[in-house]
């Protein structure tokens, strides 16, 4: 395409003044300016060709869970992108120098990484890799985006570090991939530079590590350029295996047409994900099951709903075919019981479910005005008919705690099963009176809780 141009990562402290965006918002407290352009869901994959001939740029041997089947420099480039995504990548708590955990957008934005490419590709095929020379700065982004971009990373005389931690960093001009990939990534969403100190789309020191970490500001553009985090976009907590056959547990996925992204196994391709087309959920939209294809491999897995927006869209979540999440957030299931007053039940956990805490916090929320209740768990799911609602639980059935609540609301402390060991799951209903119920009950969703260390 003729005219491209370039945003770069000045080889200094600062990341140069282009100059060629245009403010948005001025003030004291925002400095984020527009490219002009965003990107919408056909071009939210990204690839990376590994052609970095930095010894450094490929020197991390260590598996990160929260992204499987990447090391060196593809891991690097992976993790510097889901900065941007609206949730935690996982449990997003995987990089010590990244204090918030991985995955900070909290807009309606999220990328995909298809897999790695057997070539640089062109200016339009959402590829990062590295160039031969050096003009002054460390990487650039070519665009408009609008129709795809291309990143490149130059190879002199910047000596490219993989390694999470600067304290393994080895050679001479020292500078962080991954740091330098969430900067050119900005740029390829639609943010030019911003003049708020300590923005990643701003001034970058520290050989570019605190450019890791997106920042107040950046969140601000990334906001404005999609909107904030909507709750009507899909949500994947976590997933299960049983053989080849994987249930995604999260909320809000369509009744009858969802469609699933995963990583490809074979490099190469045109970004285009590995999709499987319309699945139906289960569980009151929050569960989805399907065959792991052959031609996908671990990496990470979003859901498409039907529609163009940017709500449409999960945030990837890591996946491995042949390895569950050790630890998954604490997660709903089903629908409850809607009370007397016309309310719908909640119930969800406090903080982290840690066996050492000997107990954990569960809160009740739009119960009926007052009265008793109990908190109820089994080892295993259930969908059955109960007293005019569903039991989500099955037997044997515990009665772990009874309780009174006031105005719907009830904060609890549950204690853990005798013998519970961490990475074991349990899940929980509350039953509570409803004298204005025709049958006297009340029922909340299911949660399913797995317990931490």
């Amino acid at each position: 395409m003729a005219n491209r141009m370039t945003r770069s990562l000045n080889t200094l402290l600062a990341l140069g003044a282009i100059g060629l965006g245009f403010w948005v918002l001025p003030g004291d407290s925002l400095g984020f300016t527009l490219l002009g352009g965003s990107l919408d869901l056909g071009q939210r994959d990204y690839r990376f060709f590994n052609n970095f001939t930095d010894p450094s740029a490929n020197s991390n041997t260590v598996p990160d869970p929260d992204f499987p089947g990447a090391l060196g420099a593809e891991l690097a480039i992976w993790k510097g992108a889901a900065e941007w995504n609206s949730r935690l990548h996982g449990n997003g708590g995987t990089d010590s120098n990244h204090p918030d955990g991985i995955g900070s957008g909290v807009a309606n934005f999220d990328s995909f990484y298809t897999g790695l490419a057997t070539q640089v590709g062109g200016v339009n095929d959402n590829t990062a890799s590295q160039i031969s020379g050096f003009s002054g700065i460390h990487a650039y982004l070519e665009f408009p985006i609008g129709d795809g971009w291309r990143m490149r990373f130059y190879e002199g005389p910047d000596s490219w570090q993989d390694q999470p931690n600067p304290i393994h960093w080895t050679g001479a001009f020292q500078w962080d991939i991954q740091g330098t990939m969430t900067h050119e990534y900005g740029h390829a969403l639609g943010l030019d530079h911003s003049s708020v100190p300590g923005a990643t789309m701003g001034q970058g020191t520290a050989q570019g590590v605190n450019l890791r970490s997106i920042e107040a500001d950046d969140i601000a553009g990334l906001q404005f350029l999609y909107g904030p985090l909507s709750t009507s976009k899909p949500v994947i907590d976590t997933y299960t295996l049983s053989n080849n056959q994987v249930t995604l547990h999260g909320q809000n996925f369509h009744a009858t047409n969802n469609e699933v992204w995963l990583t490809q196994r074979v490099a190469g391709g045109d970004g285009t994900p590995i999709q499987i087309f319309g699945l139906a959920s289960q569980a009151g939209g929050t569960e989805l099951t399907f065959t792991f294809p052959a031609a996908a491999k671990a990496g990470e897995v979003s859901v498409k709903l039907p529609g163009v927006a940017n709500t449409d869209l999960s945030a990837p979540f890591p996946i491995d075919p042949q390895m569950e999440p050790y630890y998954h957030l604490p997660r709903a299931y089903g629908t409850s019981k809607t009370t007397s007053s016309g309310t719908l039940p909640v119930i969800h956990v406090l903080g982290v479910p840690s066996i050492q805490h000997g107990t954990f916090e569960l809160v009740l929320a739009s119960g009926p005005t007052f009265g008793q209740g109990i908190v109820l768990s089994a080892r295993a799911r259930n969908n059955m008919p109960f007293f005019g609602g569903t039991l989500w639980i099955s037997g044997p059935i515990e009665r772990e705690l009874v309780f009174t609540h006031q105005f719907g609301f009830a904060q609890l402390r549950v204690p853990f099963p005798d013998g519970a060991v961490p990475g074991e799951s349990r899940f929980y209903q509350v039953w509570f009176a409803d004298p204005g119920d025709p049958q006297g009950v009340g029922l909340s969703h299911g949660l399913w809780v797995t317990f931490a260390e």
